[in-house]
């Protein structure tokens, strides 16, 4: 038994690694996608780092460095928790290997905990990558002992076991409830995104509610954060602030006992849970209607936009930047963003007045950097392609160009994306009374920056396709396009907020390389041939 499932989850995890195809596949282009994909996933581990280190020191700074490992963990689950609900239920149920797997002489047991471990460990990384910098500055700070060493080891190693076993539970019951309408997609979608919502006006209430003082405000987050938020983190608090030595082991017992009930719970029903995940659905009647005539172009952008709204993993990780765009946007309604930036700018002027005067007037170009990366963050046009999968042969062979295929996908990232850019735009430079080049600037850089993450999602989706997939997660939130195009998105974003303290010509050059680019990629759309 122990064989069959260390082996079904190496192939699980080689397989959505894409280490199997690198290493067996003769192609060079693999090898240069796997090593471009691991070269992303090194910047994003090292950024993490940083940033998680720089926490760690605030709290130590701020007296306390006995909770710090109590919040780390707190914190790794939390955001574990967001990821594993936004995943969905899709890495357990309802998977295109499904068949494949019953075939197998394998129990459904041995399936479930194969599926579930493969997701503990990819969120086992990300909890290693918060524990370890906490960890090394916590030794520093308080000294080396080694029950605190095994308290923080065995609290990693156990951090990711609750929040993945309770978001999979609750995805399966919001999926389960949802099987029989008609629009069950969208309705799971709806769900995630006010959930995505919720937290987000949680997170804007409380950072308006916090005291200014940077060290007050560093303990209202940890004691929200483990008392709150994850109140698990508490028992190893106790154990590492001596106040209960069994307070480890009651964590580490609580999250295998989750573990194991989830897997001992879900194994029975495991085939009649697939089964109505896979063909359950609502009846709808038959309408007779008329057939309208359209366009070729006009019935390809139809299409796109159904199926971004009839994949929740699909819609969800292709619109949180925008979501984002139009929450700051409402927020921004109901602030007084003048009052806020004078009194930052007044502190400002009293130790540098010319800083203050500088900020003053590049406030609208500081935004366009903001915009730029937010705006990155939604782009489905990344992984528009891939998601065609095993039916792109239909779509390849139609008597369309490529440029006309590229150019339908491409369309529902650059509304979304505009239409977010251009809410917030219109709203902050209405509040902060900019000027007509504030205005331009802003409206500007959203108008081409969208068109530009629009086409060049697909261009890199076009140059990294991933049409061989068993979960639409591995395509809309793990291929190599998205990285890119959210990592790509960072980058120019913070360069546009540096570049823009030397004035507007800076967020011109920016968007005139947009332009000069978006001309090129639709020249080089014109040249391209889709082969099955």
């Amino acid at each position: 038994m122990r064989a069959k499932w260390m082996l079904l989850t190496k192939l699980q995890l080689t397989g959505l690694l894409g280490i199997n195809r690198a290493r067996k596949s003769q192609d060079p282009r693999a090898k240069r996608k796997a090593a471009g994909g691991l070269a992303a996933f090194i910047i994003v581990g090292i950024v993490l780092l940083l940033y998680i280190a720089l926490l760690a020191l605030g709290m130590c700074a701020a007296g306390l460095t006995k909770q710090a490992p109590a919040v780390a963990v707190a914190l790794a689950s939390a955001i574990t928790f967001f990821f594993s609900l936004m995943q969905g239920c899709s890495v357990l149920f309802a998977v295109k290997d499904y068949d494949m797997l019953m075939s197998l002489p394998v129990s459904k047991r041995t399936v479930v905990a194969s599926r579930m471990l493969c997701s503990y460990l990819v969120n086992l990384l990300f909890c290693a990558g918060v524990m370890v910098p906490v960890a090394v500055i916590f030794f520093i700070f308080d000294g080396f002992s080694f029950l605190n060493l095994f308290a923080i080891l065995a609290a990693a190693v156990c951090a990711p076991l609750l929040p993945v076993v309770v978001a999979t539970a609750l995805s399966t019951l919001i999926t389960a409830a949802t099987a029989g309408f008609r629009f069950k997609n969208l309705l799971q979608s709806i769900v995630g995104i006010l959930f995505i919502v919720l937290i987000m006006i949680g997170s804007f209430s409380f950072s308006f509610s916090m005291n200014t003082d940077p060290a007050a405000g560093v303990t209202v987050i940890a004691d929200v954060l483990t008392k709150y938020v994850y109140p698990p983190a508490l028992l190893v608090n106790m154990t590492i602030a001596g106040e209960a030595f069994w307070g480890i082991f009651a964590f580490i017992g609580i999250s295998l006992a989750a573990g194991g009930a989830f897997i001992a719970a879900v194994s029975p029903f495991y085939t009649k849970i697939n089964s109505a995940l896979f063909n359950h659905g609502a009846r709808v009647g038959y309408k007779k209607g008329d057939v309208k005539r359209t366009s070729a172009f006009a019935a390809l952008c139809r299409r796109e936009w159904k199926r971004l709204f009839s994949s929740s993993a699909y819609l969800l990780n292709g619109v949180s930047g925008t979501v984002l765009l139009i929450l700051a946007g409402i927020a921004l309604l109901f602030v007084d963003v003048r009052t806020v930036i004078d009194a930052i700018l007044a502190e400002a002027s009293a130790e540098a007045p010319e800083v203050a005067e500088a900020l003053q007037n590049c406030l609208p170009y500081m935004a366009a950097g903001l915009a730029v990366l937010f705006i990155g963050m939604s782009c489905p046009s990344a992984s528009a392609l891939s998601m065609e999968g095993k039916s792109r042969g239909i779509l390849f062979s139609m008597p369309v160009s490529a440029r006309t295929i590229f150019f339908a996908k491409a369309l529902p990232t650059f509304v979304l994306n505009f239409a977010g850019g251009a809410f917030v735009s219109i709203v902050f430079c209405a509040k902060i009374g900019a000027a007509w080049d504030g205005w331009l600037a802003l409206l500007g850089t959203c108008l081409v920056f969208s068109a530009f993450t629009a086409l060049g999602g697909i261009w890199l989706n076009y140059k990294n396709p991933k049409y061989e997939w068993t979960t639409e997660q591995e395509v809309v939130k793990n291929s190599m396009p998205v990285w890119l195009a959210v990592l790509g998105s960072f980058v120019l974003g913070f360069a546009v907020m540096f570049l823009s303290v030397f004035g507007w010509y800076a967020v011109a050059a920016f968007d005139a390389v947009c332009i000069v680019l978006c001309a090129a990629m639709i020249a080089y759309f014109g040249k391209v041939r889709l082969y099955v």
